[in-house]
């Protein structure tokens, strides 16, 4: 696939940002992020519009939404809070010279993915080039008519949710919206920020758990509607959990087939369990309330330890995965929860889950149409998100692994029985 560089602009709000607002505060999870960014893509099916009329009617509904999203156009600058100053997003053009977006899309290969974004390499590290932008939108036309909107969020202010909401309210826009509830809450107060990322990385290596692959490998897999219901019935019959939900059935049979295909000396120790470590978005879970649409990284985590053995009981897995997250809720409920992200991983290796299969991504129309189809980006080791399918009734997950786990995890047999891999074997673009 080949790619050319059309145009790059900043693109500012349309109405600047009032003095009292000139400063954004961190709440105290948006510390926990690594300040790098996280890329997803929309894919649109061919227009017919010209692509002059779909590039200005995309840069004048983004500076609009920026006057609602104003800490977007702003620059972080001293760990704990965002300068308001209206400096401005990216926003970058594309030809795809060279490239069939059927063929991509058929594929779902992550490296060709990643051609498709702004950034290079390594996205947890900010180029300077981009002078610390808060969001770089890339915008791809192919020859097909078809068209790629990849846009990267600084992470620090910007979990999954806020991402689906930011996309649908940009698109709400394009159509002429302008009535759009308040996204940018002061959350600082309930948890004051500071700079954590230095003492979260020191608690990350004394517990022995950082592991570093020299190949990562990112692979996608599909979970139709029937599978996944007969997955949870087959979980749901054990003696530890009744009825678990779609999350619980799919990390469960995720971590199975990790467990099973472990290597036990892989690592600089030696393996005893595996660390699931969940994302939870906190927006409904903290006291009070927040509103679903509201902008941050408002993510915490359950931590399900579950042990390596050699019979693998879904059944226990599920019922671990459900009673680390409900213990979180309740400490919530009851304000006792103490942040504790990495504690307890001891010669743990991990999987990091997250699921945005909920989160409105392909309500996203910004007069042409939904998407055909969300892709995240995704680059960190032993990482399984979970997306929504375009038919919202399946789940679509990408799944990151070192080479050498991922050629045993992709062969797994009970994995595949529901899961569906894409091709293995790619048509050269």
């Amino acid at each position: 696939m080949e790619i050319k560089i059309i145009s790059t602009e900043i693109i500012k709000p349309s109405s600047p940002t009032p003095a009292h607002l000139r400063t954004h505060k961190f709440f105290l999870p948006d510390n926990f992020a690594f300040n790098g960014y996280f890329p997803m893509i929309l894919f649109y099916s061919a227009q017919s519009k010209e692509d002059m009329k779909i590039s200005s009617h995309l840069k004048n509904s983004l500076s609009k939404t920026l006057t609602y999203y104003y800490p977007f156009a702003g620059q972080t600058k001293d760990g704990v809070s965002i300068d308001c100053n209206d400096h401005g997003a990216i926003f970058i053009e594309t030809q795809v010279v060279v490239g069939e977006m059927s063929k991509l899309l058929q594929k779902r290969d992550n490296n060709l993915f990643k051609q498709l974004v702004p950034l290079k390499g390594n996205m947890q590290e900010i180029p300077t080039t981009y002078n610390d932008a808060n969001l770089i939108v890339q915008v791809n036309y192919f020859g097909c008519g078809g068209i790629a909107i990849s846009i990267c969020f600084n992470h620090i202010i910007v979990d999954g949710t806020t991402s689906a909401y930011f996309v649908k309210i940009w698109a709400e826009v394009a159509r002429g919206a302008n009535d759009i509830k308040n996204v940018v809450v002061d959350c600082s107060s309930i948890y004051p920020p500071y700079d954590a990322y230095a003492s979260m990385r020191s608690l990350y290596e004394q517990n022995h758990y950082h592991y570093n692959p020299t190949e990562i490998v990112g692979k996608y897999f599909m979970f139709d509607a029937g599978k996944i219901a007969a997955l949870r019935n087959k979980i749901g019959s054990g003696s530890y959990l009744d009825h678990p939900t779609r999350f619980e059935a799919i990390a469960a049979l995720i971590s199975g087939a990790l467990i099973r295909n472990a290597d036990k000396e892989a690592h600089e120790f030696t393996v005893k369990q595996l660390a699931a470590v969940i994302s939870m978005n906190m927006r409904s879970i903290v006291n009070p309330p927040l509103p679903p649409q509201c902008l941050g990284n408002l993510v915490t985590t359950a931590i399900a330890k579950l042990p390596i053995d050699e019979k693998i009981d879904y059944n226990y897995l599920a019922a671990e995965v459900h009673k680390s997250v409900k213990n979180v809720v309740d400490q919530y409920k009851t304000n006792t929860h103490v942040s504790g992200l990495v504690k307890g991983l001891a010669n743990s290796t991990v999987i990091h889950f997250s699921d945005i299969s909920r989160m409105p991504f392909y309500e996203a129309d910004f007069g042409w149409g939904k998407p055909t189809l969300l892709s995240l980006v995704s680059l960190n080791h032993t990482v399984a998100c979970l997306m929504p399918t375009s038919d919202g009734v399946g789940v679509e997950a990408i799944i990151t692994l070192s080479k050498e786990e991922m050629a045993k995890f992709e062969q797994d047999p009970e994995f595949l029985f529901y899961a569906k891999p894409f091709m293995s074997k790619m048509a050269r673009l």
